[in-house]
């Protein structure tokens, strides 16, 4: 029943700021990727790593694009006849005794909108980025290289037992997320901005190949760190052109 998964979301989903609990979750997984990595597991065992994180950064990405969506359409960002104009959603069938259970718990129209539509489909998720002006807004969102530097991090082991603090290596794997995905590789160019496009695109490809063709999927290391910083980098893009277009729509 589309009204439980509603529901259900409502005590999944964290308050805070969108984009940073977004990012929280991509670090935990991707310190876990590198952690089997570094421990040299063999490589069946690491392409089974990769693949989960695969499949969880696609469901990260589609659960920060459906909370983002609710947040534009209930700030008129988005409209009932753009999406029905281009197509996203046609017709919504509600039975007579959901309508009693929406009432009851003030379901809104965005929540059940946001239930329908698939972010795992690149037509929404471009869609979502057209609304709130992602390309329009690329250049003033990309900015200038700057100089990378690693943290200041004590790795000296509280024991003899203990090589190196997990606090620290997580400290250190956001570290790099953060230089090289939203610094020194944050697309600048618009051939950049379509490689990131299409490393979403190949990543939900991915993704429906592991989760229903059961298939082992030998995704390398490198690949796995560039599908990593294009979601990142696409969640930044078009969370902080969301957050622009909500401040220019306050203040016209």
């Amino acid at each position: 029943m589309r009204i439980e998964r509603i529901l259900e979301s409502r005590t999944l989903e964290k308050k805070n700021n969108l984009y940073k609990d977004f990012r929280n979750k991509i670090i935990n997984s991707f310190y876990l990727e590198r952690k089997i990595m570094m421990m040299r597991f063999g490589k069946t065992e690491q392409y089974q790593s990769r693949m989960q994180h695969i499949v969880f950064l696609v469901s990260c990405l589609e659960s920060f694009l459906e909370e983002l969506f609710k947040q534009a359409f209930e700030n008129k960002l988005i409209t009932l006849d753009k999406i029905y104009s281009e197509g996203i959603i046609k017709k919504y069938k509600i039975e007579l005794k959901e309508i009693g259970i929406i009432n009851k718990n003030k379901i809104k129209i965005s929540e059940i909108l946001a239930d329908e539509i698939s972010f795992q489909n690149i037509k929404n998720i471009f869609f979502l980025g057209d609304a709130v002006k992602i390309v329009q807004h690329f250049n003033t969102l990309s900015p200038p290289k700057e100089k990378f530097s690693l943290p200041k991090i004590d790795f000296k082991p509280l024991n003899s037992r203990k090589v190196i603090l997990p606090k620290k290596e997580k400290l250190l794997t956001k570290h790099i997320l953060d230089n090289f995905g939203l610094n020194h590789m944050l697309p600048k160019t618009e051939d950049s901005f379509i490689s990131m496009i299409s490393q979403i695109r190949l990543m939900i490809q991915l993704r429906h190949k592991i989760v229903h063709k059961a298939k082992l999927v030998k995704i390398n290391e490198w690949e796995s760190l560039t599908y990593t910083l294009a979601v990142s980098q696409f969640a930044f893009f078009i969370y902080e052109s969301y957050k622009i277009e909500l401040s220019e729509n306050k203040n016209p």
